[in-house]
């Protein structure tokens, strides 16, 4: 059996079960990795702040990649490493996004800002926001009166999450933003996008973290669900889908595994170490 030394997993679908919470027997589990000398990393396209407090004050977690990779942040030294968005680069985002009838988040500093104009439940429905994104806006994000004013003066930006009324606007701002060479596009729904610095990603973030502690990426694996971890999946040396991935989640992978309803890193535990 291999000796894999980092442990990489999606949040939301992965680690957390359909009720968005991490179940006893993950967290026994990501003792039992930290016992044994590995890294057992969270990587979210959740800000930091937006994260579960049974992860965020996890003391056998110590590195946490969030923002969908623009961040990986050492929470022993407070050290970030950072690909982000200047205010340049999130002005023209803004530009085109204000054109569509859309949801929009941006995260900055390790926070989700939120129009509060837009924190309603008719208006998440409206912008086919999905429930896991409801949730964490619920009770995590910041809502912001002059929301535009803010957004558009916003430097450092982690990532947009946006959710659109129109399937057919969330294809063309996805085509659209994808043509850019500095930009990263991914999704984590049907009717959203998530737009970042291109040297975010999870991906470049768990090589990232590999490099700092002189690990191989051979010795990595990687779990997720969603079509946003692929790049972390692709660059693991190991690649798991759980079982209720996408198809393009399921296809890419190495093996598929439980569901995230089965305790996935139990799972992994149990199987690869």
């Amino acid at each position: 059996m291999k000796n894999y030394k980092i442990v990489a997993s999606d949040l939301d679908g992965t680690l957390l079960n359909t009720k968005s919470q991490v179940s006893s027997e993950n967290l026994r589990a990501i003792d039992a990795l930290y016992a044994k000398g590995v890294q057992f990393v969270p990587a979210s396209g959740r800000a930091f702040s937006e994260m579960p407090e049974a992860i965020r004050n996890n003391s056998a977690i110590r590195y946490v990649i969030y923002s969908n990779g623009a961040v990986l942040y050492d929470k022993q030294s407070g050290q970030k490493i950072m690909n982000c968005l200047d205010n340049q680069m999130a002005r023209s985002i803004l530009d085109v996004l204000y054109q569509y009838d859309c949801h929009i988040a941006y995260r900055q500093n390790g926070i989700c800002h939120v129009d509060a104009m837009q924190k309603s439940e008719a208006l998440f429905a409206h912008h086919n926001v999905c429930e896991a994104h409801q949730d964490v806006v619920m009770q995590y994000a910041t809502a912001v009166d002059d929301f535009k004013t803010l957004s558009y003066g916003a430097d450092h930006v982690e990532a947009f999450a946006v959710f659109f009324h129109r399937y057919e606007d969330k294809v063309a701002c996805k085509s659209y933003f994808s043509q850019f060479a500095h930009l990263r596009v991914a999704e984590v729904s049907e009717h959203n996008i998530e737009i970042m610095n291109v040297r975010a990603g999870k991906g470049n973030a768990l090589h990232a973290l590999a490099d700092l502690l002189g690990i191989e990426y051979a010795d990595t694996i990687a779990v997720g669900d969603s079509d946003n971890d692929a790049s972390m999946l692709s660059a693991a040396g190991l690649s798991l889908a759980v079982s209720n991935a996408t198809p393009v989640i399921r296809a890419m992978a190495d093996e598929m595994i439980c569901s995230n309803d089965a305790h996935a890193i139990a799972h992994i535990l149990a199987n690869y170490f």
